[in-house]
């Protein structure tokens, strides 16, 4: 609990003169109120709401959960959510190589894309549309992510865990920081943050921050733009009742290249040469990427005594896109042996709308000897997704282009429409969870009941499919604390996610499910800043898509996965001038049943045996304001075509980033608040691809390559 005391000491002279000396404010702050949605004192973070929907200790969630806060992505120069993941262990955050557009993320094994939340509420995507939103990290104080199943809290979630997002929020202390950003391709872009106090005492406090950015990327004439805007409002009538409003923008316009690259001159070797990874494949002078993302909501809390507390969280959301491209054939990129490649045209016009809200009641209370911390909640999404896409076919003439001498300016034809779609998703949720302390023991039990109705209708085919379905999810979990700080832990998880479609019969597909047994310790030091987590799990998934063997065009629910792992996770500030960041994974994977013989018995898509991260915040004493820093990242060799050629596996790779940041107000008092960071990532340029989805198109992207980035902050 934290209080600021204000001292005032009366002193009586005389006959009944009075002095009245008003002392400085003394803030006293105990421990346990490390911020569960932050901002945070360094890359620590000992209090998250992900993993519990209350302000839990870290310790005492029996699940990984890894937080990237704020600090941590300042000092590693993360730009984006994928960037701030890159030494979170379990996590690939670049399985789809270099791309402006969106965050691509895999947690163990399972793509996450289209599958994201924010402050809580889920946002709009779809994982077949272009319209998927990312949020700018710069608006983010927070990136968490709960590992394996989490329907129990969530709903509907990937088996292999959620990334939620956690938005800056109004603070009391006032801050406010301008940014400037280049970097070695040259551009340049612009940032604010400011929060403070609208009122004197405190009731109003606002926050708002934007940035706009125009930037060259490792592409010729592509160009990353956009603007965000993140206002938010927060009204404290009292000290048990608080409300927020806020309200968040993004337009982005980048000159965008898209990323399908042949294996043939990029992972494997082409006699005629190359490709070069600047190279612009579609066309500068043609075509357009737009996309518009906006939300607004309020996050309510009332405590109405020691016992109960209740909050809401509700928001709107949608985002528009709409796309004119050519690109690099992604089935057949080469007519012939030489640099010259096929391309194609390709349109979409997506929709996405989103209502959420989450009604949670919390009570703490005693029952004996035992402390409870009981949630009871009921969520609803409704979410609309709206697609049209189409590209040109085998009868249509598209200019191809010479990789090694493109040529820019054709009038290209537009793509017809091949599909046009329209899904509506109604879900709601009821979860009830109970966090029982018993002298050093904690149980945590949860357990949820959804009912999901999803709409889809095919406009081309002129078809309507509902997919209705009821689920029950779970969690138990024992952990125990023990006085050095060590907290094992034991549990045991549900998840589901609700499929699209119908197998060769016109019948719907049912939920894919997932279980979870983990078991792993934490520690905590006592007399340190830091945290350490190792997770030992064993994820299997039921009821996943595999190939019809009667019409391979169609699939049934025979498929099942299986992921076994290791991971370990380690922030220690060792001392006040150095912090270390250490992550390992190690996931043994196998797909124990599907009709695609090719993947029977093998390994995962794009899930790396071994991942492995440390990195390193150094500030010497010696000169006053330097902080230096520097970071290595590894990943082994792992599959991503489902035929699993081995000429098509991904190496191997290991890359490097550094960085510097120098206080000039710990040289000089008048450059106070000035701060100027550099950074690099991939340092040694290492030319790597990403993944190679086939043999004979453009199913392939390269990594990011050597990045330079400089930027200069003052803050007042």
């Amino acid at each position: 609990m934290a209080a600021a005391v204000s001292c005032m000491a009366l002193m009586v002279s005389g006959a009944g003169a009075q002095s009245v000396t008003e002392l400085d404010t003394i803030s006293v702050t105990a421990e346990g109120a490390e911020p569960a949605r932050g901002p945070d004192d360094g890359i620590v973070a000992k209090r998250a709401t992900v993993g519990s929907k209350t302000a839990t200790p870290l310790v005492e969630i029996p699940q990984a959960v890894n937080v990237v806060t704020r600090a941590q992505m300042d000092e590693q120069g993360a730009n984006t959510v994928a960037e701030a993941l890159r030494y979170t262990p379990g996590v690939l955050a670049d399985p789809n190589g270099f791309d402006t557009r969106y965050d691509w993320l895999y947690i163990r094994g399972f793509n996450a894309f289209g599958m994201t939340w924010l402050d809580g509420l889920v946002l709009p995507g779809d994982p077949n549309g272009y319209a998927t939103p990312t949020i700018n990290s710069y608006a983010l104080e927070r990136v968490e992510v709960i590992k394996g199943p989490a329907s129990v809290l969530y709903g509907r979630t990937v088996p292999g865990g959620l990334v939620n997002l956690v938005s800056k929020r109004p603070q009391p202390t006032a801050h406010r920081e301008a940014v400037v950003q280049t970097t070695g391709f040259g551009g340049i872009q612009g940032a604010v943050d400011m929060t403070g106090k609208l009122s004197e005492d405190g009731t109003w406090l606002y926050r708002f921050t934007g940035l706009a950015k125009n930037l060259h990327t490792q592409i010729d004439h592509e160009r990353d733009r956009q603007l965000m805007l993140a206002p938010s409002l927060t009204w404290s009538p009292t000290a048990d009742t608080t409300l927020t409003l806020y309200g968040y923008f993004q337009r982005d316009r980048p000159v965008f290249s898209p990323r399908f690259y042949p294996a043939v001159g990029t992972l494997l070797p082409n006699p005629f040469g190359q490709i070069p990874r600047d190279v612009f494949l579609g066309d500068p002078d043609w075509g357009e990427f737009n996309r518009d993302f906006y939300a607004a909501g309020y996050e309510f809390e009332h405590s109405f005594n020691d016992t109960w507390t209740v909050r809401q969280n509700l928001r709107y959301s949608g985002a528009d896109q709409n796309m004119d491209l050519v690109l690099v054939n992604p089935a057949f990129a080469y007519a012939a042996p030489g640099t010259t490649l096929n391309r194609v045209t390709a349109i979409s016009d997506d929709a996405l709308r989103s209502f959420t809200v989450d009604t949670q009641a919390e009570a703490n209370f005693q029952t004996g000897a035992f402390d409870h911390t009981a949630l009871f909640g009921l969520d609803y999404i409704s979410t609309t997704s709206d697609t049209i896409f189409g590209n040109t076919g085998p009868g249509t003439f598209v200019p191809p282009i010479d990789y090694l001498n493109p040529i820019y300016g054709y009038d290209f034809p537009v793509a017809p429409v091949q599909r046009s779609g329209l899904q509506k998703q109604q879900q709601i949720g009821f979860y009830a969870q109970d966090q029982i302390r018993y002298d050093r023991w904690v149980g945590t039990f949860g357990l949820r009941y959804d009912t999901s109705e999803i709409d889809s209708e095919n406009r081309i085919a002129g078809t309507n499919v509902t997919t209705s379905e009821s689920q029950l999810s779970g969690r138990v979990g024992l952990t125990y604390l023990f006085d050095n700080g060590l907290a094992p832990y034991a549990s045991y998880m549900t998840s589901f996610l609700p499929l699209l479609g119908t197998d060769l019969r016109g019948n719907p597909f049912v939920a894919q499910r997932a279980e979870q047994f983990e078991i792993g310790v934490k520690y905590e030091p006592a007399d340190a800043r830091g945290m350490i987590g190792i997770s030992f799990f064993n994820l299997q998934v039921e009821n996943s898509l595999t190939p019809d063997l009667t019409d391979t065009r169609f699939s049934v629910q025979t498929g099942k996965q299986r992921v076994r792992g290791i991971e370990v996770e380690g922030k220690y500030e060792l001392t006040p001038s150095l912090d270390v960041l250490v992550a390992y994974a190690y996931s043994q994977s196998e797909v124990l049943e599907s009709n695609n013989r090719a993947e029977l018995g093998r390994e995962m898509l794009r899930l790396p045996e071994h991942q492995g991260a440390v990195w390193f915040n150094y500030r010497p004493s010696l000169i006053d304001g330097l902080s230096l820093s520097a970071g290595v990242r590894a990943t082994s060799s792992y599959q991503t075509d489902s035929t699993y050629r081995p000429e098509l596996r991904i190496p191997s790779r290991a890359l490097v980033d550094i960085g510097a940041e120098l206080d000039f107000g710990a040289i000089r008092n008048e450059f106070e608040g000035t701060k100027l960071r550099f950074g690099v990532t991939n340092l040694f340029d290492q030319k790597y691809v990403s993944h190679c989805l086939n043999l004979t198109g453009g199913s392939c992207n390269y990594g990011a390559g050597r990045t330079v980035t400089a930027s200069l902050k003052y803050t007042w």
